[in-house]
């Protein structure tokens, strides 16, 4: 019964999702087939998903990397606590609770046990503060092997004062997208949670949600431009770095790891 409510919620939260974000799909797709090609010539590819909340994207980059493995890596007990139940039956998952504004999240054993094919994520890392999503991009370079891959899907508004015809364009084709899919009956943020606590297994889960987050669970941080991203990335010491898929104002960001 726990993994099917964990199957249900997963694939719930994968249409809410889908309701805020035009071309998900596309963005995973576009992420896992970059994860295959770089790791051609590993059969057992390691994959660590940052921030990766229930596993979706872990599962889709397992997708296209079926002899893989991947680490599910967050700080919200609640989210890790779906991936963990849908990781109990496919022991290619494995799930790690880890704060990444704390400096021992690398410590963690299963993130320990790099070196990793790729680190992926997405629509997450706008939420760490800026001085603490460039001390995480600082770290990637030592959890990956020589040549593996850094591929950051996520959200990077246009700026209004500079950018202003399309961070209208993009505005009015979030809210579109958004009209369509609730109109669809697809759950909002907070319908979705609230599903969540409708599941008794989850309660205790929920529960240290609050703790963990605390007041910072309603505040937002500021948001950083795709140019912060990539020379974070850059001074990291990463060998590559640009933009691998782009639409409107939704990116996948990638980095190369240095070869031997």
């Amino acid at each position: 019964m726990t993994h099917v409510s964990a199957l249900s919620l997963a694939a719930r939260w994968d249409a809410q999702q889908s309701g805020y974000i035009r071309r998900r799909a596309e963005r995973f797709d576009t992420i896992g087939r970059i994860v295959a090609a770089v790791a051609a010539d590993n059969p057992a590819p390691r994959i660590l998903d940052l921030a990766g909340g229930p596993g979706s994207l872990a599962i889709d980059v397992l997708r296209h990397v079926p002899g893989g493995s991947a680490v599910i890596a967050d700080k919200d007990p609640a989210l890790l606590a779906i991936a963990a139940d849908l990781a109990a039956q496919d022991p290619r998952l494995q799930t790690a609770e880890v704060d990444l504004s704390d400096d021992g999240w690398v410590q963690h054993p299963a993130i320990a046990a790099a070196p990793f094919d790729a680190v992926v994520s997405s629509t997450a890392l706008h939420w760490l503060q800026p001085a603490t999503l460039v001390d995480v991009y600082r770290r990637l370079p030592g959890l990956l092997r020589p040549g593996g891959v850094v591929l950051n899907g996520d959200h990077l508004s246009y700026s209004a004062r500079h950018e202003g015809v399309l961070a209208g364009i993009a505005r009015a084709d979030d809210e579109s997208r958004q009209k369509e899919a609730l109109a669809s009956g697809v759950d909002t943020w907070d319908g979705w949670w609230r599903a969540v606590a409708e599941a008794p297994q989850y309660a205790e889960a929920l529960a240290r949600r609050k703790e963990v987050w605390g007041a910072e669970l309603h505040e937002a941080p500021p948001k950083v431009t795709l140019g912060f991203h990539l020379e974070a990335l850059r001074s990291a010491g990463f060998a590559e770095v640009g933009t691998a898929w782009q639409y409107l104002d939704d990116h996948v960001v990638y980095a190369v790891a240095a070869a031997d």
